[in-house]
């Protein structure tokens, strides 16, 4: 129960944040629903799955530059705000603190899912109906929380780094290109697919695309299940990692005593 408040506590923490510093919305919702309305530009004139494709490709980009936000600044904001020691000298684990801001900062993304399905529809006069939307809607939650881990591991390193900033933006596009957001993983070069195919959201999207589409044919061999079960087993493996660096990372932090210098 301590660590599900203290989760819930960053969690609103975060949202309230947000709110009030209304420049994160440009990386975080602007930016990844702007590349989606080009994407749709370019394939207004076609039909089935192409425009579907660019449609849920949007709103996984915006799920993902919202996590990695996450997983990036959070430390560096305590820096800037000078809490970090207080942070730190709280008995719940970093690990939940950040836990609750990355859930809170993917969940932003969908946001920017629905607005890109409203333009779509609106705008572009474009047809979405959803093959199982029972199917699609646990695809997209499973997705939500495989970021949400992923974001995590990514945190950890970040959190003993006076450049997390550089780091979050090199690696949102490759992050976009590896898990085939906006094309198919087929079509990258041979030696980036094992990379592509280590990465929780890859399965994540290409699952919620098969619930989509009743005639999606570009997907990977698993299959709808397949890619849950894949994804699944990634995000634990994501879990049971960044639990292990934060404890390390905690640990050189009160060896060193120099993580609040900025």
């Amino acid at each position: 129960m301590p660590r599900l408040r203290a989760v819930w506590t960053a969690f609103r923490h975060q949202a309230l944040h947000f709110f009030a510093d209304p420049q994160w919305l440009i990386p975080n919702i602007i930016a990844p629903f702007v590349l989606t309305l080009v994407a749709l530009m370019l394939f207004r004139s076609t039909e089935g799955n192409v425009v579907l494709y660019a449609i849920l490709g949007g709103g996984m980009m915006g799920m993902w530059g919202n996590t990695l936000y996450a997983s990036g600044f959070s430390i560096q904001s305590e820096r800037w705000w000078g809490t970090m020691e207080s942070v730190l000298a709280v008995p719940t684990s970093m690990i939940w603190i950040i836990a609750g801001r990355a859930i809170w900062n993917s969940m932003i993304g969908i946001l920017n899912g629905l607005f890109i399905l409203v333009i779509a529809v609106a705008v572009f006069q474009t047809p979405l109906n959803i093959y199982d939307l029972p199917l699609f809607l646990l695809a997209f939650v499973l997705t939500l929380v495989s970021l949400a881990c992923l974001g995590l591991v990514f945190s950890s390193a970040f959190v003993l780094s006076r450049a997390a900033g550089v780091l979050t933006n090199g690696l949102e596009f490759p992050i976009y290109v590896g898990t085939g957001t906006m094309f198919p993983i087929a079509l990258l070069p041979m030696w980036s697919h094992p990379l592509a195919y280590s990465l929780g959201p890859t399965w994540g999207i290409d699952a919620i695309r098969y619930a989509a589409a009743s005639d999606y044919s570009w997907g990977l061999q698993p299959g709808y299940w397949g890619d849950l079960a894949i994804m699944g087993a990634l995000s634990i493996c994501y879990l049971v990692l960044a639990v292990w660096l934060f404890k390390q990372v905690d640990y050189r932090a009160r060896r060193d005593a120099n993580l609040g210098r900025y």
